[in-house]
């Protein structure tokens, strides 16, 4: 476990100024940052991720809850696997470089919890363990780093979608939008936190190789999740 000196020194209140921001690049060598080498590297991914049906239906003016309680459960089937595979085992050289994650299962297992309790029927069949193949990712420095980025920048545009859902689902179901709504998170510095944990982190050049890897086959198990919600 690698704890670097850059994040162990910061105060609690945060001396981001001292370390990479997600947007920096290294004018020292005019290689990319890991941040900008991750959002170049997983555009393609990311952008066809966004055209998914699954995600169409949540902009939709208006959404069942039956519906949206399958596209919550795939969530929770990637976060899942996304957790036990990389995320756990790397939690305590997170937290050593003073960044103590956060699952968001937590949110939406509330959510889900709601909707149940809402009378939203489960999907005809349940959503299987896995999609074949799993995450795809074996565990490790680098590719927490990658799978982070995925998973934490899910966050971004979900506050607004939650306020579209808040609307757009039956009334009963309305209240079940805490894991896209993030409440009590202030998304834009927790990303800067983020942002700054992987550049720093992801320094050495093979571990951010391994980082770029993990957040393309990340993205591209999400997708085969939402294959999931037909």
């Amino acid at each position: 476990m690698t704890v670097h000196p850059d994040l162990t020194a910061s105060s609690a209140a945060g001396d981001e100024a001292a370390l990479s921001t997600p947007d920096d690049a290294d004018r020292a060598g005019g290689d990319p940052v890991l941040m900008a080498r991750l959002r170049a590297a997983t555009r393609d991914v990311h952008d066809a991720l966004h055209e998914h049906h699954a995600l169409g239906d949540l902009l939709a003016p208006s959404l069942g809850a039956r519906r949206y309680r399958h596209i919550l459960e795939c969530f929770d089937g990637f976060l899942a696997a996304a957790e036990r595979e990389v995320l756990v085992p790397a939690d305590g050289w997170f937290a050593a470089n003073g960044f103590h994650r956060v699952s968001r299962r937590y949110d939406l297992a509330r959510d889900l919890t709601d909707l149940r309790e809402a009378g939203a029927a489960p999907p005809p069949e349940p959503a299987p363990e896995r999609p074949p193949g799993g995450l795809g990712v074996a565990p490790g420095e680098g590719a927490a780093l990658g799978v982070l980025y995925v998973v934490e920048g899910s966050r971004l545009g979900g506050r607004g979608l939650a306020r579209h859902l808040g609307r757009a689902l039956p009334r009963s179901s309305a209240m079940a939008t805490r894991f896209l709504g993030s409440p009590g998170v202030d998304i834009g510095a927790h990303w800067r936190q983020v942002g700054a944990l992987i550049n720093t982190l992801g320094r050495d050049p093979a571990r951010a190789d391994a980082a770029v890897g993990a957040a393309c086959a990340a993205f591209s198990a999400l997708t085969a999740w939402f294959d999931e919600a037909p």
